[in-house]
């Protein structure tokens, strides 16, 4: 089979819906360059059907986008290759915060003194570390479960991950002394995907991962950690401020410079509070707790 690749241009709005999407279509991994993310596809129908649905999904971005620019795609017949497999090319080992140190299966690693090395194959899923969002996210679970935040709370502190994708950012809690930990997701490939990941990770015996509707999630956690999208934040508002437990905390990522405001006021009816933030390029997550906790 020959392969083609399909390179297009990427607001960074819709940078992360666009990757999922090629994911979830073409079921293989996906290069980000800047602005440009590149998908594989075998040349003939498949790459016709990719094309075709990802006119249709675009149009319905720019409908939730009304400024975003035409559809731009590069499309390019590649040398008989196993395509498939090169987009690994891409994903390195990297050091994150402190001492996390994400790796793919398939690269060796040498650790310093006191790093933590997580191994992740993202299949289908998303989650690699490499996007500033899910970056932010880990550097901030490393500081929230912290041995010295751990003594303060008194015990291990409990974490639920909404929209878990590869299971990194549970993974990350859970060898941080977090327990239990949850990670919740509504796409069955992904959880495949996650559950390989926890095994290969060793933390089966703290963590694990459901279909569960985050609304529908019985029990409260101490950190209730969600990198989205800010849409699907403040639609989720209601069930992600329920699952924080009375003293907890709830980190959100995924966040534009131009949304956080509305994601604030969001979930400021919902009585939070922020009380930290971070920033790397135009993303942002943010740290928050109920009002009138201390």
């Amino acid at each position: 089979m020959k392969w083609v690749s399909l390179s297009v241009w990427s607001p960074t709005v819709v940078q992360d819906p666009l990757a999922n999407f090629l994911i979830e279509q073409t079921g293989r991994g996906v290069q980000l360059e800047k602005e440009w993310i590149t998908a594989y596809c075998y040349e003939g129908d498949e790459t016709q059907v990719c094309l075709k649905s990802l006119t249709s999904f675009y149009r319905d971005l720019q409908q939730l986008h009304p400024n975003l620019s035409p559809l731009r795609v590069v499309q390019e017949n590649l040398p008989t290759e196993d395509w498939s497999e090169s987009w690994k090319a891409f994903f390195k080992p990297t050091v994150v915060g402190k001492n996390i140190v994400v790796k793919p299966t398939w690269e060796p690693y040498e650790p310093s003194p006191g790093q933590m090395v997580i191994e992740i194959d993202p299949g289908r899923a998303f989650g690699t570390g490499k996007h500033p969002s899910t970056a932010l996210c880990m550097e901030a679970l490393e500081g929230i479960l912290s041995e010295t935040v751990v003594e303060e709370m008194g015990s291990a502190p409990s974490v639920l991950d909404v929209g878990t994708g590869s299971g990194i950012l549970a993974i990350i809690a859970a060898r941080l002394g977090a327990k239990p930990v949850l990670g919740v997701d509504v796409d069955p490939q992904a959880l495949e995907v996650a559950r390989e990941n926890l095994e290969r990770n060793r933390v089966t015996e703290f963590m694990s991962v459901s279909d569960t509707p985050v609304d529908q999630v019985e029990e409260t956690y101490d950190v209730v950690v969600a990198n989205l999208t800010a849409s699907l934040l403040t639609q989720l508002a209601d069930g992600l401020s329920n699952r924080v437990s009375e003293k907890g905390m709830l980190l959100l990522s995924g966040i534009l410079t131009e949304q956080v405001e509305e994601v604030v006021k969001w979930f400021e009816t919902h009585y939070f509070k922020v009380v930290k933030s971070w920033f790397r390029e135009e993303w942002h997550t943010i740290l928050l707790r109920r009002k009138g906790v201390a």
